[in-house]
């Protein structure tokens, strides 16, 4: 009974997060009359920066992929970026991630437990870049952010935190909850990668890449509804709902997210109600992508491992 009860919690809140948009943006007029005045260009904008997103998320991978000699094609490493993408709105709990460990498994023979491991470490790349990265954008704000002081703290503690875990690895986090078991398998990926500089400088460069495109799409979208700030405005935003992944409960992490950016915009004064647009915009306009490109990639590869001894060009 309670296994069931965990199969379908997930269900219920995002039926719950739905209801809870949509009569929020039945009650705000204004709002509606905002998406009604989005442009055609910065739509088109936005879905080539989502589409350049998922691009780079899937070089990510393949750089990853290489470190154990297997070559992904331009189809395997592009479609697997969008599949996933997919397969984490269509379930919780990272679904996509899981469709893209299958496939590794069944056509390259990629172990579950090294993909596990080599996940995590990613993690733990990508939350440094992010975090010097924030520190360095909310210092050249100053004091005139609100909660200055807590979001720089937040900010330096993941940078402190990863260092430390990086640069001296214990053995094993002695404790026995979810956090102690992600950083431990984190750690056990970092030991597998952290020897090849090589490697770490291009996962960082993509990580700062993706950064930005994520400041730019953020920029904008404040801009298409009407709300036009400044681009280091925007990326702290970006930055700060960044960390929304964590928290695995609704696919897509649908309602966290826009919480998240709501919540940050009006700490820069942008708006709360403009943030939860800003946060819907780009949402949907990786959704487009997901759910065009997505099947089709899908198709795609299965026929790859239905039919593993096909040639690739």
């Amino acid at each position: 009974m309670q296994t069931k009860r965990k199969k379908y919690w997930p269900i219920v809140v995002t039926v719950l997060t739905l209801v809870i948009i949509g009569l929020y943006l039945r009650s705000q007029h204004q709002l509606l009359k905002s998406l009604e005045q989005i442009s055609f260009v910065a739509i088109v904008y936005l879905l080539a920066l989502q589409l350049s997103f998922m691009a780079v998320n899937g070089l990510f991978l393949r750089e990853f992929a290489a470190k154990f000699e297997i070559h992904l094609t331009l189809k395997e490493w592009f479609g697997l970026s969008v599949v996933t993408t997919m397969g984490n709105y269509i379930t919780p709990l990272s679904g996509g991630m899981i469709a893209r460990a299958a496939y590794l498994k069944q056509k390259h023979a990629f172990p579950y437990a090294q993909f596990a491991t080599l996940l995590a470490s990613n993690y733990l790349v990508n939350f440094w870049v992010i975090g010097v990265v924030g520190l360095l954008v909310l210092l050249t704000f100053g004091e005139t952010v609100s909660a200055f002081w807590q979001v720089l703290v937040f900010f330096a503690a993941i940078v402190v935190v990863i260092s430390t875990l990086i640069l001296f690895p214990p053995k094993r986090l002695p404790w026995d909850n979810r956090v102690a078991q992600v950083l431990n398998t984190s750690l056990v990926g970092w030991g597998l990668i952290k020897s090849d500089l090589l490697l770490l400088a291009k996962l960082a460069i993509y990580t700062l890449v993706n950064i930005l495109l994520s400041g730019l799409s953020f920029w904008v979208a404040y801009d298409a509804v009407g709300s036009p700030t400044s681009f280091r405005a925007a990326l702290l935003v970006s930055l700060l709902a960044s960390f929304s992944i964590l928290i695995k409960v609704t696919p897509g992490n649908l309602g966290i997210q826009e919480a998240v950016v709501s919540l940050s915009s009006g700490l820069l004064g942008t708006g709360v109600e403009q943030g939860f647009l800003v946060a819907l915009l780009i949402r949907a306009a990786t959704l487009a992508w997901a759910f065009t490109l997505g099947p089709v990639f899908s198709l795609l590869l299965t026929q790859k491992v239905i039919e593993p001894n096909g040639e690739e060009s």
